[in-house]
C-alpha cells in the first residue's frame, strides 16, 4: 500500500473522531496519528491532511453543501462526510495532488470504510464538486518551475540564494532579474524570508526571458539559543498550508520589530518601530530593517555593527523569531511539494543538530556560500554525502545592504540543481 494512501487511511480514523468528540482532543489525535505509523513521512501528510481539513471545514462543508441535492450533511453517515471531507480538500487546496488521484483515493477509503453504495455517493459528488470549481490552481499565476513533470532541464551556472526588496534586499524582483541575465547566470531562486510575494513578481516579469527562476523561500525558524533558516526549494508557491504559515510570519515578525525597539530603547537607542517597518514597505520587515535603522540615526558605523552591539543573536536587543521550529519548517516545505535545505550551516554553527535534522525530511545543505572557507566547504560536502543530502549554493544578494555579495558571487552546476530537483517529493 502506497504511502499516501496510508496516510489518508489515518486521516480519516482522526477526522471521525473529530467530528465525534471536537476539536478540544487534537493533541490527542496527533498521538493518535504519530502511533498510527513508524514512517515519518506518512505521519506528515497524514498531519497535513487533519489540520487542512479542520482549518478549512467551513468552507469544505458549504461547498459539499452546494453540489448535493438531496442530502443535508447533518444526515450523512459519518464516515462518508469526513471522505467527502478529504477529498474536497484535496481538489481545493493541495495543487501538488493529481484531482484524478485524489477522487480515486477517496472513492477506494468509501469502499473500504463504508457501505457497498458510498463508492458511488462520494465520487458522484467529488466529480461535481471539481467540474464546478476545478482544483484550486491559479494557472495565470503558475511560476515556472512550480510542478515538476519530468522535463529535463539544463541549468547552467545557478545562484540559488537571492533576496529581493520584498524581504530585506533593496533591489526589486524586476531589477533582480535583470541583474541576473545581464551577469550571464542561467538560472536563480528568489528566496526571499517568510514570503513569496517578490518571486511572483519575478516569475511574471522573467517569462520568455533567458533565465529560470527557481521558486523558493526562506524560513526563520527557532531552536534554542538561536535561529536557524531553512531554505525551500520548487515549492507549490499556491499551497495553501503554506500561504497561512506565510500570513501567520508576517504578524509575528511585525510584532518582533516591537519587541526589538523597546529592548533598544531600555538601553538609550531610540528608534521608532513605524520607520523600522515603513523602511521594510511591503516586505518582511526584519533584523536587517533594524539594523539599518540603528545605523541611520548614527548608534553604529555600520549595519554589521548593529547586528554584532545590538542585534545578532544572543545581543542584548535580540528578540528570537519563534514562528516555527526547524522540524516545522522542514514538514511545511515537503508538504508544499518542495525540498527542504539547511541555509549558510557555517553561520549557523549548529552541525550538532543536522542529523536530527535529517531525520525529520531535511534533504539538502547549503555547502556553497560567500563565507564558507575551503575548509568549511570540505566538511559540508562530506556532511552531505554522508547524509544523502543534496548540495546548494548561492551568493545570499541583498543588494545595496550586502555590497559584498553581489549576485553570482557564489554560483553551483547545473547538475546539482537537477539533482535537488530530483529530491522533490512526488506530485
Amino acid at each position: 500500500m502506497r504511502n499516501r494512501t496510508i496516510a489518508r487511511e489515518i486521516a480519516l480514523q482522526a477526522l471521525y473522531q473529530l467530528d465525534l468528540r471536537g476539536d478540544d482532543i487534537i493533541n490527542e489525535i496527533d498521538n493518535f496519528c504519530k502511533k498510527s505509523t513508524e514512517k515519518h513521512d506518512v505521519y506528515q501528510f497524514t498531519s497535513v491532511l487533519v489540520k487542512g481539513c479542520r482549518s478549512h471545514i467551513k468552507e469544505i462543508d458549504e461547498t459539499i453543501s452546494k453540489v448535493t441535492e438531496h442530502w443535508e450533511l447533518r444526515r450523512m453517515a459519518i464516515i462518508d462526510k469526513n471522505i467527502l471531507r478529504l477529498g474536497v480538500y484535496e481538489l481545493l487546496h493541495r495543487n501538488d495532488i493529481p484531482p484524478k488521484v485524489s477522487i480515486n483515493e477517496a472513492i477506494e477509503l468509501a469502499k473500504k470504510f463504508s457501505t457497498k453504495n458510498s463508492g458511488t455517493f462520494v465520487n458522484g459528488i467529488l466529480d461535481k464538486i471539481y467540474t464546478q470549481y476545478g482544483n484550486g490552481k491559479l494557472k495565470n499565476d503558475a511560476c515556472p518551475h512550480m510542478l515538476q513533470d519530468g522535463t529535463e532541464i539544463n541549468y547552467g551556472d545557478s545562484d540559488l540564494h537571492i533576496h529581493t526588496n520584498y524581504s530585506d534586499g533593496t533591489m526589486t524582483p524586476e531589477e533582480v532579474v535583470d541583474e541576473a541575465i545581464r551577469l550571464g547566470v542561467s538560472t536563480i531562486a528568489i528566496t526571499d524570508h517568510d514570503t513569496i510575494d517578490g518571486l511572483m513578481i519575478a516569475c511574471r516579469y522573467g517569462q520568455g526571458k533567458n533565465l529560470h527562476i527557481i521558486p523558493g523561500i526562506e524560513f526563520s525558524s527557532y531552536l534554542s539559543p538561536s535561529e536557524i533558516h531553512i531554505l525551500g526549494y520548487f515549492i507549490d508557491v499556491h499551497n495553501n498550508y503554506l500561504q497561512e504559515i506565510i500570513k501567520q510570519a508576517r504578524e509575528d515578525r511585525i510584532k518582533r520589530i516591537y519587541d526589538m525597539a523597546e529592548k533598544l530603547q531600555k538601553l538609550r537607542v531610540d528608534i521608532n518601530p513605524q520607520e523600522i517597518l515603513t523602511l521594510a514597505g511591503k516586505g518582511s520587515p526584519g533584523r536587517m530593517h533594524v539594523a539599518e535603522t540603528i545605523w541611520k540615526h548614527g548608534y553604529c558605523d555600520s549595519i554589521l555593527a548593529s547586528f554584532s552591539k545590538y542585534i545578532g543573536d544572543n545581543k542584548p536587543a535580540y528578540v528570537p523569531k519563534k514562528t516555527l521550529t526547524p522540524q516545522q519548517a522542514i514538514e511545511l516545505i515537503i508538504a508544499a511539494g518542495g525540498v527542504a535545505v539547511l541555509a549558510h550551516p557555517g553561520l549557523t554553527h549548529r552541525d550538532i543538530v543536522i542529523e536530527d535534522m535529517v531525520k525529520c525530511g531535511l534533504q539538502g545543505i547549503e555547502v556553497y556560500y560567500p563565507s564558507h572557507t575551503p575548509q568549511a566547504i570540505r566538511k559540508y560536502v562530506a556532511i552531505a554525502k554522508k547524509y544523502n543530502l543534496a548540495m546548494t549554493g548561492g551568493s545570499d544578494f541583498h543588494g545595496e545592504r550586502r555590497t559584498d555579495s553581489p549576485i553570482a558571487k557564489v554560483t553551483v552546476a547545473g547538475d546539482l540543481v537537477s539533482k535537488l530537483r530530483e529530491k522533490c517529493p512526488p506530485r
